[in-house]
């Protein structure tokens, strides 16, 4: 049991739900604050992807959320490593040249419950929804665009995922940036069913 499951209920981010809450804050990334505040809603409307969140049963404040985005895993665009990788856990007749994909398009813990370090717990709840509630539509695999800062890969590499691109230097040449531009995100895989 986590401070989640023991204290939170979970819903999608309806407009009600979201004009009912408080503390949308995440100071440290305000592109993500900007995101459940202003963006969820409209996104979610237009069909563009969908939001979840936790609140506090008691106090309705808003403690984490997430999007979640339908996509694929095109095997002809990955290095061969990891095209092997993923091949390697489907059984050959089921092998395909896309594989079905849930993006993880934001995910936050706000910040009035930083202090309890639930981001580990969050990722267990997403899979976990993923596999076992949200599965209307087959998705294998979840993938991320992590921020490219060691602790923000440290926190999805100790929650099962792995980076697309070996180097920073193939995912640049991937995206066709040059040694000169900042490569921001890494592209990052779980497989929901290990």
């Amino acid at each position: 049991m986590g401070f989640l499951s023991e204290n939170c209920a979970f819903a999608p981010l309806t407009e009600k739900l979201h004009d009912s809450l408080k503390g949308f804050d995440c100071q440290r990334e305000p592109a993500i604050q900007e995101f459940f505040r202003d963006e969820a809603i409209l996104n979610a409307q237009e069909l563009m992807s969908k939001s979840y969140c936790f609140y506090k049963k008691d106090t309705m404040e808003a403690v984490a959320a997430f999007c979640v985005i339908s996509t694929d895993i095109a095997i002809d665009l990955i290095p061969k490593s990891t095209r092997n990788k993923l091949n390697r856990k489907i059984p050959y007749a089921k092998q395909r040249d896309h594989y079905p994909a849930v993006l993880i398009g934001q995910i936050a813990v706000f910040d009035s419950f930083m202090q309890y370090h639930l981001g580990d717990e969050l990722m267990d709840s997403i899979k976990w929804w993923l596999r076992n509630v949200a599965n209307l539509i087959a998705a294998r695999y979840v993938v991320v665009d992590a921020v490219n800062h060691e602790k923000v890969l440290q926190f999805y590499m100790r929650n099962s995922f792995w980076p697309v691109f070996k180097t920073e230097e193939y995912e640049r040449e991937a995206n066709g940036l040059g040694n000169d531009q900042p490569l921001t995100t890494r592209f990052m895989i779980a497989d929901l069913k290990a």
